[in-house]
């Protein structure tokens, strides 16, 4: 290793994030669900309480991450920094996702394609903070921060305009993650649409290529950052 190469760090687990993440659902199950429960419990009773605490989390993915991870100083390994992130969140995703089919109505399926909705718009977050990270100065933090909020917001603007213009924009419609996630919990125990299941390969896909790209950047830069000082040497 070159002397002028910063030292990797040990891989701690992210105790903010953690403290930070549980509050969220703690503060989302008591809006969804609240500290009573239904007179008559079914699935149906369940079912808004649960879709509204799937949008607290992806909401909290989309938008509380990237505020808190942005708002911090600039680390030396911003892609093992966000990645170790990204599996944290992922864990504590799937501890609440998937104990939710106890009081819906909705097959493996369906709860694997909301799964790997929230997972494929928080690789696509991951990336957009991980990029932001290995800059010091708040304009690119900024304009991150305002990406996530895009994402977030897209499809509700567009639900929105199709409403008061009469178009039909239900296919651009999953282009947003919260109503990706509200759309697939509405489809309660009916089997997923081909298209439904097109977006979600899409948006993996998608997902994976940024992550590729970001990498193969990163790793160029700090080849051609560390080549002329070698060569001097």
């Amino acid at each position: 290793m070159p002397p002028h190469a910063p030292a990797r760090p040990p891989l701690l687990l992210p105790r903010g994030l953690l403290l930070f993440t549980t509050l969220w659902l703690i503060g989302s199950w008591l809006i969804s669900f609240g500290p009573r429960t239904p007179v008559h419990p079914s699935s149906a009773t369940y079912t808004p309480s649960v879709q509204l605490m799937t949008l607290c989390i992806t909401i909290g993915l989309m938008v509380g991450w990237p505020m808190l991870r942005l708002s911090q100083r600039s680390t030396a390994w911003p892609i093992r920094l966000t990645i170790l992130d990204m599996f944290t969140l992922f864990a504590l995703v799937q501890i609440v996702i998937w104990p939710m089919r106890l009081i819906t109505n909705w097959p493996p399926e369906r709860t694997a394609a909301i799964d790997a909705t929230i997972t494929g718009w928080l690789l696509l977050v991951g990336a957009i903070i991980a990029s932001a990270l290995t800059s010091k100065r708040a304009g690119p933090r900024s304009l991150a921060m305002i990406s996530c909020l895009c994402l977030c917001l897209l499809g509700p603007m567009l639900a929105w305009l199709g409403v008061l213009t009469g178009a039909d924009w239900f296919e651009l419609v999953a282009l947003s993650p919260l109503m990706a996630v509200k759309t697939l919990g509405e489809g309660g125990g009916a089997p997923l649409l081909a298209n439904q299941w097109r977006w979600i390969i899409l948006l993996l896909v998608a997902a994976t290529v940024t992550w590729v790209a970001l990498v193969g950047y990163c790793y160029l830069q700090r080849r051609c950052s560390s080549t002329p000082t070698s060569e001097s040497t």
